[in-house]
Parts: C-alpha cells; sequence; structure tokens
C-alpha cells in the first residue's frame, strides 16, 4: 500500500516537472520565418534564458547564411525550444559567464531586453561567424549569477 502511494506520488511529481519544464520552454522559444539553410558553423552545447537553463550536449546552435537557431538536438526536441534571429537583428554577442564556471555567448536583439545564451566553450569559433556577418561582439566576459540579469539593457 505504501509503496503504491509512494510510487504514485514520484509519478505526479515528474509529471507536474515535465509540464512546467515545457511550459517554459515554449515562453522562451522565438521562430522566424526562415528558411533551413545550410550551417556555417554547428556547435553543441547547452542554452541559458531568464526561464530555462540546461547543460551539456543537449541543444545545438546553428549559424548559417541569414542567422541563428538555438535548438534541441533529435533527443531533447520537445523540451529546449528553439530560438532563431537573423544578423541584422541582433544587437551584440557577449560573452558571459557564471559562477559554475560555464561561459556562453549571449545574444541579445536590437531594441530588446533579454536574449538567448548558447554554453560552449566554441565562443572564439562563433564570434569570428558572427563578425563576418557584421553583428559586433564583446569578448570581455561580463560575470553574472543568473540569466536574469541579462534582461537589463547592455553595459
Amino acid at each position: 500500500m505504501l509503496i503504491g502511494i509512494l510510487a504514485a506520488l514520484a509519478v505526479l511529481v515528474v509529471a507536474t516537472g515535465l509540464v512546467t519544464w515545457i511550459r517554459r520552454a515554449r515562453a522562451c522559444q522565438r521562430i522566424i520565418d526562415a528558411p533551413a539553410g545550410d550551417p556555417e558553423l554547428v556547435c553543441y552545447g547547452g542554452m541559458m534564458s531568464k526561464a530555462l537553463t540546461t547543460s551539456g550536449t543537449l541543444v545545438r546552435l546553428d549559424l548559417l547564411d541569414w542567422g541563428v537557431r538555438i535548438h534541441g538536438t533529435p533527443i531533447s526536441r520537445w523540451i529546449v525550444p528553439t530560438w532563431e534571429a537573423r544578423y541584422e537583428e541582433l544587437a551584440i554577442g557577449e560573452l558571459v559567464a557564471t559562477p559554475f564556471s560555464r561561459n556562453a555567448v549571449w545574444f541579445r536583439l536590437q531594441g530588446h531586453s533579454g536574449g538567448m545564451g548558447f554554453l560552449s566553450d566554441r565562443s572564439p569559433d562563433i564570434f569570428r561567424v558572427l563578425e563576418r556577418h557584421g553583428v559586433p561582439v564583446n569578448r570581455s566576459v561580463r560575470k553574472i549569477k543568473r540569466a536574469a540579469e541579462m534582461e537589463s539593457r547592455p553595459r
């Protein structure tokens, strides 16, 4: 009896966690009408936003001829949001670091606070592609405690 109650409670907790995660992922989604395109650079890592952070290699960054696409890998597409922006929409690509020694390239849109971070050790490669497409970059490390700090305007 007690084992059955504990099992039901565990299922309820897991289901509630998944529903919450998926809602948060949808809240940070940004999909534009963009073609598939051939990637100039593909990187695997994590993502960081105000509502959601992942680690490991669940997230793929595609730098395409038209812009940036951050999305889940085949096994994580349903829990990782898709975030897209054309190069001309980007105000800057910034290097940020968390207290956990995680570095991210933060993509900020023109005229908007917030944005999306891609956690990876490939920031030099990412910055080179951004610069080729005319996107300003800031390689100075901005130390943050959490992604919500990136909701303010650039410093």
